[in-house]
């Protein structure tokens, strides 16, 4: 019996149908992109000012977490859900100005004058010394200030002390996600108190605004930052 001989199977369109497949799957799949944390760094100086600047730890708030992911404020053990509640004490205890809470950072009214007298001492240091960032830097939040007291009916507001800041340690073993944890606490406390501030002002949705294409939403963050700040250091301990 004659065997039959197969026909040869043309593949001339394989290449064309792997490379539209190689093509389709790169359009339609997601891939994870690892997010950054948003920070600010501060000015570099080329000839920083040599002066010895006397802190008050009452304006600091220090985390620390170490290597077995234990957490310490101030030096006590405490359960991460217990951060969000230390952190909003550390912004708010003292800010009806009585200063009931000498171990949190005490509050200030700024007023138009006082802006006025900062404004004309950071000019003539600028004029000074023109290429000194840290001066025009000041100098720019000072006229922010003062601008935010001119749209305010009382021509004031409270201000935390200028030294409070969150003071964040951490071991080289302390996992990333306890470390990204604590800035999302830190964050949400910075957030709500911006949301607030927001409502209270009636400056609208603090989540909604788009200061990097609206120059009025850009003026309200700017306003924010100076009521709300989030003042963040870093350091690593030794294991």
């Amino acid at each position: 019996m004659a065997r039959r001989e197969v026909g040869e199977i043309n593949a001339g369109s394989m290449a064309d149908i792997a490379f539209l497949l190689l093509i389709f799957f790169l359009v339609t799949t997601t891939m994870e992109v690892d997010a950054g944390i948003a920070r600010q760094l501060p000015i570099k100086l080329d000839n920083p000012p040599e002066q010895d600047i006397e802190i008050n730890m009452r304006n600091v708030l220090e985390i620390m977490a170490n290597s077995n992911d234990e957490l310490l404020v101030e030096n006590d053990f405490i359960e991460i859900d217990d951060l969000q509640e230390i952190v909003m004490d550390f912004y708010t205890v003292n800010i009806d100005q009585k200063d009931s809470d000498i171990s949190m950072p005490n509050y200030v009214t700024i007023n138009e004058s006082i802006c006025q007298e900062q404004i004309t001492f950071f000019t003539e240091k600028s004029q000074e010394e023109p290429d000194n960032k840290l001066y025009e830097s000041e100098l720019n939040k000072w006229k922010t200030k003062l601008e935010l007291c001119q749209a305010l009916p009382t021509k004031s507001y409270k201000e935390i002390n200028k030294q409070a800041v969150i003071q964040l340690k951490n071991q080289s073993g302390t996992s990333y996600g306890l470390y990204i944890e604590i800035h999302n606490i830190i964050q949400r406390v910075v957030n709500q108190l911006r949301v607030a501030k927001c409502e209270e002002m009636g400056w609208g949705n603090y989540f909604e605004l788009k200061p990097e294409i609206n120059e009025e939403d850009a003026i309200i963050m700017d306003r924010l930052k100076i009521l709300v700040p989030e003042r963040i250091i870093e350091s690593k301990i030794q294991n």
